[in-house]
Order: C-alpha cells, then structure tokens, then sequence
C-alpha cells in the first residue's frame, strides 16, 4: 500500500516536474534572450539601412549609424544587447549616441525615431496616415532647421503619410509648414 502511493507521488513529481520544465522554456524563449532578441536582430539591419537613408537624404554623407544588438562581454561571450554608434566623415571618428552634441543628438534620435516608424509601418501591415511631434527643433541653429524639415518631409514621402502635425515655435519652420494652426490667434 505505501509502495503504491510512493509510486504514484513519484509519479505525479515527475509530471509536475517535466511541466515546469515547458513553463520554464516557454518563459525563456519569449524573455529578452529568445524573441525580443531574435526580433531585434531582425530588425537591425532594416532600421539602420532605414535611418541611414534619411540621414543620407536630409544631411548628406556626414554622419552615419550602426546599430549593434550583441555586445561582446570580457568573457568574450556575446550577450544581446543594444548599441547606436555614430559614424561621423568629417572627423573620420565614431561613438555613441548618447555623447553626441544636443544638435547632432536631435538629428540621430529624430532620424532613429523617424526609422522606427518607418520600419513599423512597413512591417505591420498598419497603414498610419499622421505624424506627430512636439518642439524635437529646439536646440538646432537655423541651417539645421531648415536640414531637420528636409528629413520631416522624407519620412512623409517615404512612409506615404499623408501629414505631420508639429509644434514649433521656430518662424521659419512655421514658414515651412504646409498649413498652420495659430493657437494664439485662435484664442484671442
């Protein structure tokens, strides 16, 4: 008799044990080193053709980015992570894109921002007809501005978006905008 309820504690131990097995895989492969990964590596070299495309269109052959999802540990081992490096031409010099000046800053982050979109609506089967953005102009001088509405108007293009909403308080790229709303002249 006690032979028989070991056998079948056993048993259920074992059932147990192999389902908490499954769980702990499934957990795994949908964790940060199983599909996150995978799906960032897929997208990494389509965001950067993407985002070097627009840098490309919008501020010439200055600056470009590559985008690594693996880092190397001191073990040598590859661990996922995520890398924007900044290939600056005029300096033959490249880093991270958190040490960039704020100007140079808001052309990489607007053009990986812009990237992302662009690539989302590729992939997604989700047409957007609308974008969005509020003041990103803030810290460029004025040739850039007028550069930074160049890279605004090749996402449109690109992305076959139909308009972009924008808030600036910039005059010349208010100048710029196919149609303003006057939120002063509104509530006067």
């Amino acid at each position: 008799m006690e032979l028989e309820k070991f056998s079948a504690t056993q048993s259920r131990a074992d059932r147990l044990s192999d389902e908490i097995a499954q769980w702990k895989l499934l957990a795994k492969g949908l964790g940060n080193d199983g599909v996150i990964a995978l799906t960032i590596d897929d997208a990494g070299p389509a965001l950067t053709h993407t985002v070097n495309e627009l840098l490309l269109a919008c501020y010439g052959m200055r600056f470009t980015v590559e985008i690594r999802t693996q880092r190397t540990l001191a073990s040598g081992e590859l661990r996922e992570g995520l890398e924007i490096l900044v290939h600056d031409a005029e300096s033959d010099s490249s880093k991270s894109v958190s040490v960039m000046s704020g100007g140079q800053k808001v052309w990489i982050n607007e053009c990986l921002t812009r990237g992302i979109a662009l690539y989302l609506a590729q992939n997604t089967g989700q047409p957007y007809q609308t974008l969005f953005s509020d003041e990103s102009d803030g810290p460029l001088d004025p040739e850039r501005k007028v550069q930074f509405m160049r890279m605004k108007r090749e996402v449109l293009r690109q992305g076959g978006y139909q308009r972009e909403f924008f808030i600036s308080q910039t005059p010349d790229l208010v100048a710029e905008a196919d149609a303003v709303i006057d939120v002063q002249a509104l509530a006067a």
